[in-house]
């Protein structure tokens, strides 16, 4: 009868199968042991396992440190889930010391563990008793995962904590930035400025008092040795850290003085960064190293009032292979757009019209002969330290040059005229530093004759002037902005300095 029967059945009897293909994943927490065993025993624990179960191991992923904050960031822990899923693999199991080694994300990792369970791949642990495939197993694994997300809470709590009182006792508790030493003992800390923190600090002052852009900054920088790319000294200049202060996740959004020495006063770092903030406009920033379009900054939209931004037309570039810009405004509704060349065209018309009283002379001279030594000083320093850069460079090439000479082999002669290239644009940018420096640094005479003899020639030093020096010689002159005026398709400045003359266009 039974078997008659068979034919209107449901359903089919579960079966738990014994043994099969299988991996080890060993996530190593940190480099020291563990709870008393180490990592070799760790796997040495999981391959018993898997012998005494009927496991055959294909494959181990060991031996490196992921952090188990999130399962999404650990790349052998996600390069070991794409070998299991891959069918042709066919692996039957997950085998990790302990539940806690294979995640600690609690909840978020059930949904990981029930798609091996549904592609037919268990996670076992080494020092478990339970059957994960079972219910009462099944909870079992989840309550352990659940146990190790609160752990590693309490954990991460208290590194935070510590953390927080170590920072607010003076002790900075990670690797410096770029420009101090750090020396830390059981006992003391020193934090030292080194010779890049002294070149990070003219750059600050070039930042402050010159208001040149960060691409500016870089290239003079890499000139006196200090090579850093343009986004980094993004971060230098908003690290308040270099204003001697503290800050830090751990402090939960407070800032701290710290002991160290700061590279720059706190009102030079407010300075530097009120400039930053200046190059942004209601939620947007403008991209400011634009050689093709100066006024970005000060050029405003005859509709909104925003700042224009600036790009290169594609579509030129495509039919006509010419790089031609615009200031756009991109502010919903606006769509205002200018040629740049017709635009710096009509302010330079402008400039041209500016100059200065003669009844402001003599406070000019005067004021040419107080800024003086300031400018005079920090240039002789920059232009001792930028021969002392190109006396290196030539002792480089000269090395590199002995080694071409003497090369054995073409692919050693190779690496050395590449390295010989490299050195040789490196010398070009000192020598292009140096001649832009010795401009800079005149006699007194000279220097008070060359200032007053461009009060009545703003234009010529507009067009002299790189990014930096363009945009403080317009907020000099028009402190306001200009409108672009769309009917006279010409420039409208909002305000102009008292201190110049101007005269009737």
């Amino acid at each position: 009868m039974a078997f008659a029967l068979k034919p209107f059945t449901k359903g089919k009897k579960k079966t738990i199968k014994k043994g099969g293909r299988a991996v080890i994943y060993q996530r190593v927490s940190s480099k020291e042991q563990e709870d008393g065993f180490s990592p070799e025993t760790q796997l040495e624990r999981c391959y018993e396992w898997a012998d005494r179960n009927g496991y055959e191991v294909v494959k181990c992923f060991e031996g490196e440190h992921e952090s188990a904050k999130t399962d999404a960031n650990r790349k052998r822990f996600n390069t070991m889930l794409k070998f299991v899923k891959d069918k042709k693999n066919r692996i039957d199991a997950v085998i990790v010391y302990s539940t806690s080694r294979f995640s600690r994300t609690g909840s978020k990792s059930f949904s990981i563990v029930d798609e091996l369970k549904d592609r037919g791949v268990a996670v076992f642990s080494a020092t478990s008793s339970y059957d994960a495939r079972t219910a009462d197993g099944n909870m079992m694994q989840r309550m352990e995962l659940l146990m190790a997300e609160h752990d590693n809470s309490i954990k991460s709590q208290a590194v935070k904590d510590n953390g927080a009182r170590a920072l607010r006792n003076g002790r900075w508790i990670q690797a410096p930035p770029t420009g101090y030493d750090m020396k830390t003992t059981r006992t003391h800390q020193t934090i030292t400025i080194n010779k890049e923190g002294k070149l990070i600090r003219k750059a600050f002052l070039m930042k402050a008092n010159e208001n040149l852009t960060n691409e500016e900054i870089r290239v003079s920088m890499k000139a006196l040795g200090l090579d850093l790319r343009k986004q980094r000294w993004s971060a230098i200049f908003r690290n308040i850290f270099y204003a001697g202060y503290f800050s830090h996740p751990f402090l939960e959004g407070e800032v701290i003085k710290g002991p160290h020495e700061p590279l720059v006063s706190l009102d030079t770092f407010l300075k530097v960064n009120n400039i930053v903030i200046k190059a942004h406009t209601r939620g947007y920033e403008t991209k400011m190293d634009k050689e093709y379009a100066p006024l970005l900054g000060s050029l405003r939209c005859p509709v909104c009032g925003h700042n224009l931004t600036a790009s290169l037309s594609t579509k030129m570039r495509k039919l006509y292979g010419r790089e031609v810009g615009y200031y756009v405004c991109s502010h919903k509704g606006c769509w205002c757009n200018v040629p740049t060349k017709h635009a710096n065209a009509a302010f330079e018309e402008w400039m041209d019209s500016v100059s200065m009283s003669d009844e402001f002379t003599e406070a000019l001279r005067i004021q040419l002969l107080r800024a003086f030594p300031i400018l005079n000083v920090n240039g002789r320093e920059v232009m001792a330290e930028l021969k002392t850069n190109l006396a290196h460079k030539n002792s480089e090439i000269e090395k590199v040059e002995y080694n071409l000479a003497t090369a054995a082999n073409a692919k050693m002669q190779e690496i050395c005229v590449k390295q010989l290239e490299k050195m040789e644009a490196e010398r070009g940018d000192i020598l292009a530093e140096i001649q832009t420096r010795e401009k800079e640094i005149l006699n007194l005479d000279q220097y008070v004759t060359f200032g007053l003899g461009l009060k009545d020639n703003l234009l010529k030093i507009w067009r002299l002037s790189g990014l930096g020096h363009k945009r403080h010689l317009q907020n000099l002159v028009f402190p306001d902005g200009m409108v672009w005026d769309k009917e006279n398709d010409d420039i409208e400045p909002l305000s102009k300095n008292e201190f110049l003359g101007l005269e009737i266009r």
